[in-house]
């Protein structure tokens, strides 16, 4: 007798992920994405020396055996000091992300689906955010609360929540009128209990891939907000306080920009690439 898959293996699932292994910008991008990851969580494992230990007598040597990426003008080995930067941008992105995605889901979803005053005020509120150019926004926040990684997190989270709320919102007004939200009404269901059970959860995809594009967006930012002092702050390892340092240094050592600059492109490639095959997999406008 054969019995016919279930579950986690449903026909759905299974195209579904046929859908992923044959889109070429998610194989890539996802590549990329995992090999940051992988630097981000091994760092305190395959890092060979500290990314903070000074070593004057190894300042500006190039790449060598013992030192793959070079040292930097305090004798610190790049290599080390690019591993530790990944875990700092993961750090900052997903926390960052995650907090504008929450409040941005739950605002922006809420204001769609109660409508009325509430919608108008919330969306008010959130279109004068939406009038400030992203990095002006971040750079104001970070600012106003000084530099380290806590308010870096803050300033990505407060820059990105009005492009999630509006999405959310979107998103929320297009389910809400569905069949199966109407069933759960006529049962008698609350307004809360309809919402998050039933509304929200059918509303994440387009969610789910901005916050994909938008951790991009958010990693080459805090590297922005460290380049210009207002981030991350030495000796901490961070790619984009990595390549402020190395300004005084361009013809002596290139070597000191060239490797946290490459990582940082490819991340930032990476993300920008897997969101936009989730996009073409998840959007369902898009044919095969």
């Amino acid at each position: 007798m054969k019995f016919e898959r279930t579950g986690f293996f449903s026909p759905q699932r299974r195209m579904f992920f046929k859908k992923l292994r044959r889109n070429k910008n998610i194989v890539l991008g996802g590549s990329l994405v995992l090999i940051f990851v992988a630097m981000a969580l091994l760092a305190p494992i395959i890092s060979p020396y500290s990314p903070i230990a000074s070593n004057l007598s190894n300042a500006l040597k190039p790449p060598s055996s013992s030192h793959i990426f070079g040292t930097d003008y305090l004798g610190r080995d790049i290599f080390s000091r690019v591993l530790w930067g990944a875990r700092i941008s993961l750090i900052i992105a997903v926390v960052g992300i995650a907090i504008s995605l929450i409040f941005g889901a739950v605002i922006g979803g809420f204001s769609g689906y109660l409508g009325g005053a509430f919608d108008d005020v919330v969306m008010g509120a959130v279109d004068i955010l939406l009038a400030f150019p992203d990095i002006l926004l971040a750079l104001f926040v970070a600012a106003v609360t000084g530099p380290g990684m806590n308010n870096v997190i803050l300033a990505i989270g407060v820059y990105n929540f009005p492009q999630f709320a509006r999405i959310a919102r979107g998103a929320v007004i297009s389910v809400k009128t569905s069949d199966f939200v109407e069933a759960a009404r006529a049962m008698g269901e609350s307004r809360t209990s309809i919402f998050f059970r039933y509304i929200l959860p059918n509303s994440l995809s387009p969610i789910v891939v901005h916050a994909t594009l938008r951790t991009a967006a958010s990693i080459l930012t805090a590297a922005g907000l460290s380049f210009l002092g207002l981030g991350i702050q030495p000796p901490t390892p961070e790619w984009g306080a990595m390549i402020s340092e190395a300004l005084y240094y361009l013809d002596a050592a290139p070597y000191m920009w060239v490797f946290p600059g490459t990582f940082l492109v490819l991340t930032v490639l990476g993300f920008n690439l897997f969101g936009d095959g989730l996009n073409d997999v998840l959007n369902p406008r898009i044919k095969d």
